[in-house]
């Protein structure tokens, strides 16, 4: 073999062992020196409310054979934005994003959806070949600003996904163009995203994201302000094949929780803790739910306790179910069913509670609409005792044989469930507690 062979196939070596090592153990500390993690100030709700629950479709006319994937924020004025995907299937050419809003509060319909991309647009704004659009995250910035992150793929499969963001300053009425974000030296492959971002106190924000290219685990996309709005790069919580796909719940300025979809053979929810804002990350461990590789979210309660949604199997995705904790996520208690139908798929669920203290969770409706559950923390401790007394996983407004030989109708006293005017009606059980 000639020198300038040998040269070519060493060279060829080194650059695949340097792609495996920056793939593998790169980005693992934040270049940041001094990060804060904005975190409201915790204040006792109260209790001594009526429960309520409504639930209701985000886009009841089933115009697409296929939804996936929502996310929920609340804008500066007051109203929610929800964004997901919908199309023929998942992955599909025809898949676009949509986006819709309503004002807050417990009943208030969505309004009549509108498209925030789709693959042809988003590779006209980002000047190269854009095969289909996944993922998307939508929140609420500064001056009247809503952001869009979404996931993009031009080859393979969404392990070879990029992420892009684009901003409205009209409540999503219209959008900027798609800025491609580039977050890696190499190829820039293999960003995807789910749940929402926390806010830093600079007026940036830390977006949980995840790789999926020789291996699966969770990052941290930094978008700090810039000029030119945001100066994004990522960092690494933890490597392997072990989990993915966070949700990241800040405790306080500097420590924070996150909570990872499994993906080994380990069926438990994983989670790992930082207590430098984010710079380093702790060991992965399991908490004692389960995880059927599908994907969960958590928020931190105005009450200060963590809220998880997800699904309560390690084999399928056919119910979806809420826990508490009140010890900065070390334990864990199952407070509520939001739906369980066996067969189905209720998945990818996302939390958020707004202002008024309403807690609202959307999720995919056995793939065929998104699904939004709002309720009180009322309604929430309701469920919490009604399993703490006779053992079971109660559905919304459920009531005992306890409680009904005893008159306690209280937790239905205040049950809202939308019906779809096109005849699509909610699962066996919600249309039971109609009944």
């Amino acid at each position: 073999m000639n020198p300038d062979a040998r040269r070519f196939i060493w060279m060829g070596l080194t650059l695949a062992l340097l792609v495996f090592i920056g793939l593998r153990y790169g980005w693992r500390v934040s270049p940041v020196l001094t990060t804060k993690f904005v975190v409201p100030t915790i204040s006792p709700e109260r209790i001594d409310t009526p429960p309520e629950f409504h639930e209701q479709f985000v886009d009841s006319r089933f115009v697409h054979p296929s939804a996936h994937v929502s996310s929920i924020c609340q804008m500066p004025d007051g109203r929610m934005a929800a964004v997901w995907y919908a199309g023929s299937r998942e992955g599909a050419r025809d898949v676009a994003l949509y986006v819709s809003s309503r004002e807050a509060g417990l009943t208030n319909a969505w309004s009549t959806p509108v498209s925030a991309g789709t693959h042809e647009a988003a590779g006209d704004e980002t000047f190269r070949y854009v095969k289909k659009v996944g993922n998307a995250i939508v929140f609420a910035g500064t001056n009247n600003q809503l952001h869009l992150i979404y996931v993009t793929t031009g080859f393979g499969g969404w392990s070879c996904s990029s992420l892009n963001l684009k901003t409205s300053t009209n409540g999503g009425a219209t959008w900027s163009r798609s800025r491609r974000l580039g977050l890696s030296p190499f190829f820039n492959i293999s960003q995807l995203v789910k749940n929402a971002p926390t806010p830093l106190a600079d007026g940036g924000f830390v977006v949980p994201i995840y790789h999926e290219v020789m291996g699966k685990f969770s990052e941290l996309l930094w978008l700090r302000p810039s000029a030119n709005g945001f100066q994004a790069f990522k960092t690494r919580a933890f490597g392997g094949r072990m989990a993915f796909q966070p949700a990241l719940v800040p405790l306080n300025e500097t420590n924070a929780l996150m909570l990872n979809r499994t993906a080994g053979s380990v069926a438990k929810i994983h989670a790992t803790k930082t207590s430098d804002g984010g710079r380093t990350w702790t060991a992965l461990e399991t908490i004692d739910l389960p995880n059927s590789n599908s994907g969960l979210d958590a928020i931190r309660l105005m009450d200060g306790r963590l809220l998880l949604a997800f699904n309560d199997s390690d084999s399928s995705r056919d119910n979806l179910r809420l826990a508490i904790s009140a010890d900065g996520g070390v334990t864990w208690k199952r407070a509520a069913t939001l739906v369980a139908e066996a067969g189905e798929e209720f998945s990818y669920p996302t939390v958020l509670q707004t202002s008024d203290g309403l807690i609202h969770v959307t999720y995919t409706w056995k793939r065929k609409g998104i699904k939004e559950a709002t309720f009180n923390v009322a309604w929430l401790e309701a469920q919490m005792r009604l399993q703490n007394s006779e053992g079971v996983r109660p559905s919304p407004g459920a009531a005992t044989s306890k409680e009904q030989a005893a008159g306690h109708f209280s937790a239905l006293s205040n049950i809202h469930i939308a019906v779809p005017e096109d005849g699509h009606t909610p699962s066996k059980q919600m249309k039971g507690v109609r009944e």
